[in-house]
């Protein structure tokens, strides 16, 4: 199925969450789960923020409507700028990202339906934000 393989970094995890959810299936946050991970701060490399952008313009490529696709790259470009607006040094290589997610090709799309979006909306997880 291609799950989240050319993302490299940040951002399969929603796109399995919504293959799950695209089969008919519910996505639930399992936040009494324990996961050690070492605390390493990811911000502090450019890549991260490259990374994070370009990811999340392939997400919305490979797996929603494409009306929806703009929507969902926009309204993430808005939080992204509202929360690094005083720190140019942070937008810039997300900017990067973001144009690099619209001129490469993020392998196989396997667009969810409309019925999933209602689903998912219902659930109050709308694939906007």
């Amino acid at each position: 199925m291609g799950v989240g393989e050319p993302y490299f970094y940040a951002h399969e995890g929603i796109e399995l969450a919504w293959r799950v959810w695209a089969q008919g299936k519910r996505v639930w946050y399992a936040g009494d789960l324990i996961a050690n991970h070492p605390a390493i701060d990811p911000a502090r490399h450019s890549q991260y923020y490259r990374l994070n952008a370009r990811n999340r313009v392939w997400l919305a490529k490979r797996n929603l409507p494409w009306p929806l696709v703009p929507l969902y790259v926009g309204s993430w470009t808005g939080v992204q700028v509202l929360r690094w607006a005083r720190h140019p040094d942070r937008l810039r290589p997300w900017f990067e990202g973001f144009r690099e997610g619209w001129a490469t090709s993020p392998g196989g799309r396997h667009s969810m339906g409309w019925s999933t979006v209602v689903r998912m909306t219902r659930a109050g997880r709308p694939p906007l934000l």
